[in-house]
């Protein structure tokens, strides 16, 4: 079945309540292993102008706000950017929302920002292209892209795990590496999600297009789980055997920040 952006962003306003409930600044992902990666990268945010392209509820946005950062934040869910927008109303950060697709930011001038930011958001984005060409205008010369996905490697088409008899685990399954397009992302029977819809690109189409767009790669993270998991959250150190997210530092080129 083919599915376009509409579908994507249908699923996540369905999908909204829940995730606010259970994920967003709750989520261990982001919490322990993704947002400690996001501020040593930027570094010390104060006065740095910060577009959090794909904020979802907005937690990312107000954590950045709160270290200082000039904060502009786009969501294509108007479910999802109503949380945003309710908590910006009852704790003002003088964060700037725009309901808006990320491949398409007209609204937003060149070279407004030192810094953009999606967190686990290109994977739900149709045309990646667009939103990469729309980065690398609005980011000043030398400027840092910090680009975070669920791992193309991993997260394909068709993926999960192979178990014995008795349910463990034994390896991850990956197939159709080289299908690009969109397919149904299954989420846990506890999380209470509904599928979402991502758009597979492989790893290389992913890098090139960014060098393309003028992007230099400065590193290569995939996450690993902290050991405090082992005792905390046993259930999650399936990411200690094969890594859940890919992380990549990107700097326009241009002059030195």
């Amino acid at each position: 079945m083919h599915y376009a952006q509409n579908d994507s962003t249908e699923r996540w306003n369905r999908n909204a309540d829940t995730w606010h409930q259970k994920f967003g600044k709750n989520d261990p992902n982001r919490r322990d292993l993704l947002d400690p990666i996001i501020l040593k990268t930027l570094g010390d945010v104060g006065g740095k102008r910060i577009l959090d392209a794909g904020c979802g509820d907005g937690y990312l946005s107000r954590k950045l706000a709160e270290r200082g950062a000039v904060v502009t934040a786009v969501e294509c869910s108007a479910r999802m950017l109503a949380f945003a927008l309710a908590e910006e109303e009852r704790d003002p950060l003088s964060i700037t929302y725009h309901n808006g697709d990320i491949a398409s930011l007209p609204f937003l001038a060149d070279g407004s920002f030192d810094a953009v930011v999606t967190n686990n958001v290109i994977q739900d984005a149709a045309d990646f292209e667009g939103a990469f060409r729309e980065f690398g205008r609005l980011l000043q010369p030398g400027g840092i892209y910090l680009h975070i996905v669920n791992h193309p490697c991993f997260s394909t088409p068709v993926f999960g795990w192979v178990k014995d008899g008795e349910g463990k685990k034994l390896y991850r399954k990956v197939d159709r590496y080289f299908d690009r397009g969109p397919f149904l992302v299954p989420w846990g029977p506890i999380s209470g999600m509904e599928p979402t819809v991502a758009f597979h690109r492989t790893l290389g189409d992913t890098v090139n297009f960014l060098i393309s767009c003028g992007f230099r790669l400065l590193q290569l993270l995939e996450p690993e789980p902290p050991e405090s998991w082992s005792t905390i959250y046993p259930e999650r150190l399936d990411a200690a055997r094969v890594p859940d997210f890919l992380v990549l530092v990107c700097k326009k080129d241009g002059a030195d920040l």
